[in-house]
């Protein structure tokens, strides 16, 4: 029994034919590939910059608690002539040790921060209350913090495109 065998010509032509289209079929599949990588940075970069932000807004929140804390011993506070605080509804040196202790908290935070100006800021303002309690009931150490709180806020602050994200 005889074979018949192909035409040469035409098993060339089909082979070239076969490399063409898997040769398409990768230069598609490279510009897919490349399409979901893009988009996975794009989403990962996303996902970074919302968990910075977070983590700003952490920060300010806990020095908002610590500011409230400070703001409320002073106002309870009455400094007396002779350089005696007593304060009304509790025992000063346990109210300005729970208003350090909260201060420590922050430092503790922002110390895993990179170096920056906002965290110089607030550090300066929670910083000295040990070596002299009498800082404690300062109205100027109140508005460094205050001051700290705002530059951290600008940290902090929603980017609209998380707001637009939501809101849809």
């Amino acid at each position: 029994m005889i074979q018949a065998t192909p035409d040469p010509d035409y098993i060339s032509i089909a082979s070239l034919l076969v490399a063409i289209v898997s040769f398409i079929a990768s230069l598609v599949s490279a510009a897919i590939a490349n399409g979901a990588r893009k988009n996975a940075e794009r989403i990962a970069e996303i996902a970074h910059d919302e968990w910075a932000q977070q983590k700003w807004f952490d920060l300010y929140f806990s020095a908002n608690s610590a500011y409230d804390a400070m703001e409320k011993l002073q106002a309870d506070s009455i400094v007396q002539k002779s350089g005696t605080i007593n304060i009304h509804g509790g025992n000063y040196p346990d109210r300005a040790n729970e208003v350090i202790r909260q201060f420590r908290e922050i430092q503790a935070m922002a110390m895993v921060f990179p170096k920056c100006a906002p965290i110089g800021t607030l550090f300066a303002a929670t910083s000295g209350f040990v070596d002299d309690p009498s800082e404690m009931p300062s109205k100027q150490r109140l508005k460094n913090l205050m001051n700290a709180m705002n530059e951290i806020r600008e940290k902090a602050l929603v980017n609209t495109s998380v707001l637009n994200r939501v809101i849809k």
